[in-house]
């Protein structure tokens, strides 16, 4: 469940700091969050902060992390027990300082120019929450990756459907949007933010170019396709309100539309 202090802040406005504030979860990571840190550094949009969240790591990943703190400026590091991805999130997001949020998981990174590219569409076009296309690979060939391509645009309504977002690519407007958390469940729970999102009827729009590289090799709680169908019927019904016909309208139109 959502604390009480996340609770309060939930949908407040602030006074933030201009750049962006990249958050990202990391459970047993220390083979590879070097590589996203490094991702985020390397950046022609420099980040604000780097908010990396160890969730309870059982290897050398928080130790990892507070030696890299000594080569990079940007990076903070918050240690809790295990809790969970959203739960890891919802500690970035409430610390976070920049005007827009990102999300990059351990696994995964950017492409050097994602931010600048993304960040310029946003102010130039006055898009509160976008997104954007990504190679998804297995292993390290080039001949084993796939493009990920998502709509122009979603609405709420699109996204009621399904989600063809990857969280890896999504920046939104904290500034504008206020402070909201993602709903404290093992998967889906991004996509449960992207309904609060485009709730009110702003729509996410999807900038040009390729955002990001997503990596598959460890990805078996995303892969649990009946866990995940369970927890997106308990967002539609407990978050969203949906009565029980409708969820399990909406959960079957998911289930063939989204990435998973």
């Amino acid at each position: 469940m959502m604390s009480e202090e996340q609770a309060i802040g939930q949908g407040e406005k602030q006074s933030l700091e201009a750049g962006v504030s990249v958050i990202t979860p990391a459970h047993n990571a220390a083979d590879v969050v070097e590589r996203v840190v490094e991702s985020v550094a390397r950046q022609s949009f420099a980040a604000l902060e780097h908010i990396v969240i160890d969730d309870g790591s059982a290897d050398d990943t928080l130790e990892m992390l507070r030696s890299l703190q000594a080569r990079f400026g940007a990076l903070q590091v918050i240690s809790q027990p295990k809790r969970g991805a959203a739960q890891a999130r919802n500690a970035g997001i409430e610390v976070a300082r920049g005007r827009y949020i990102a999300f990059l998981d351990a696994d995964d990174e950017w492409l050097p120019d994602k931010l600048a590219r993304q960040i310029g569409f946003m102010e130039e076009t006055g898009t509160l929450f976008s997104y954007g296309d990504y190679w998804r690979c297995r292993g390290a060939s080039k001949d084993r990756r796939k493009l990920v391509t998502g709509p122009a645009a979603l609405t709420y309504a699109d996204l009621l459907r399904g989600c063809p977002i990857g969280c890896l690519t999504v920046a939104y407007n904290q500034q504008a949007m206020g402070k909201m958390y993602m709903p404290e469940v093992p998967r889906g729970h991004d996509w449960g933010l992207w309904l609060k999102l485009t709730r009110d009827g702003e729509p996410a729009r999807r900038f040009p170019g390729v955002a990001a590289i997503y990596h598959m090799q460890s990805r078996s709680l995303s892969r649990n396709k009946l866990g995940k169908a369970c927890d997106i019927y308990r967002i539609y019904r407990e978050q969203e309100g949906i009565g029980i016909p409708s969820s399990l309208r909406h959960l079957a139109e998911h289930s063939w539309r989204s990435v998973f």
